[in-house]
C-alpha cells in the first residue's frame, strides 16, 4: 500500500502543478495581449506624430512655393507670360500629332 500511496501523492503534485502551469500561462498570455496592444499603439501614435508633422512641412512648403510664383509674376510678368505662350505652343504642337 506504501507504493500505492506514494503514486496518489505523486499524481496529486503533478495535478497541482498542472493546475499552477495553466493559471500562470493563462497570465502569461494576458500579459503578452497587454504588451501587443501597447506596442501597437505606441507604433501607431509615433505614426500619427509623423503624419503629422508631414501634413505641417507639406502646407508650409505649399505657402513658400506660392509666395514664390505670385512674386515672380508680379517681378517678371512680361517673362511669365512668355514662358505661358511657349508652353502652350508646345503643347499645342504635341497634342496635334
Amino acid at each position: 500500500m506504501s507504493a500505492s500511496m506514494t503514486t496518489d501523492s505523486d499524481i496529486e503534485l503533478f495535478r497541482e502543478d498542472l493546475v499552477a502551469l495553466k493559471r500562470d500561462v493563462a497570465s502569461l498570455i494576458e500579459h503578452a495581449k497587454g504588451g501587443a496592444t501597447d506596442t501597437v499603439q505606441d507604433a501607431a501614435g509615433q505614426i500619427k506624430r509623423r503624419v503629422r508633422s508631414l501634413r505641417e512641412e507639406a502646407g508650409a512648403q505649399r505657402d513658400r512655393s506660392a509666395k514664390a510664383v505670385n512674386l515672380f509674376l508680379e517681378t517678371q510678368s512680361v517673362a511669365a507670360l512668355s514662358i505661358a505662350v511657349a508652353l502652350g505652343y508646345i503643347g499645342a504642337r504635341v497634342l496635334r500629332r
